[in-house]
């Protein structure tokens, strides 16, 4: 019989963090592609501003490339909210263009999504990103990952640039 109390004793769900790698040593092409555009536009600076990526210039780009908006949270994480998200990204993790992420995806996923934008802020400069997809069972499918920092105004980390490359795993893991 159920009591309404089932979820009171229930931990809260906890997931592999996602791997970050500040050398940058990508192997997929499309995260490589991105962090050479992202370089050529930061043009020296600590990262370039938000007005600077024109999509024409980058168009084989955009079907993995989505830009968040990033807003520091009173707990010290970051919210991001989704103004571009690629068609490629759409296909794993479903319509996010313009939504709230937290309407889309589970509070552990989002946790996940939100650990890794801290770290590129944290780390002040792009990272790599690597780990397996989480979301509605889709764990068969690996992750690449460019996340470099933009700025609407040239001083604050405000934006996201993320590049994606997904693939099928090809190891499974015990």
């Amino acid at each position: 019989m159920a009591t309404g109390n089932e979820g009171a004793h229930r931990k809260p769900i906890e997931l592999p963090p996602i791997d970050v790698d500040t050398e940058l040593n990508f192997e997929a092409s499309k995260p490589r592609a991105g962090l050479d555009y992202w370089r050529k536009k930061a043009a020296g600076r600590p990262m370039p501003l938000r007005s600077d990526i024109r999509p024409e210039e980058i168009a084989s780009l955009l079907p993995h490339l989505c830009l968040f908006e990033l807003t520091p949270r009173p707990d010290g994480s970051v919210d991001m909210f989704p103004r571009l998200a690629g068609a490629r990204f759409e296909e794993v993790f479903g319509p996010i263009h313009n939504r709230p992420l937290a309407t889309r995806l589970a509070p552990e996923i989002l946790e996940r999504w939100r650990g890794v934008a801290r770290a590129m802020i944290e780390h002040g400069g792009p990272i790599r990103a690597i780990g397996n997809v989480l979301h509605e069972d889709k764990t068969f499918i690996r992750f690449e990952l460019l996340l470099a920092p933009l700025s609407k105004e040239g001083s604050n980390i405000d934006m996201m640039l993320l590049v994606s490359d997904f693939s099928m795993r090809t190891e499974i893991e015990p």
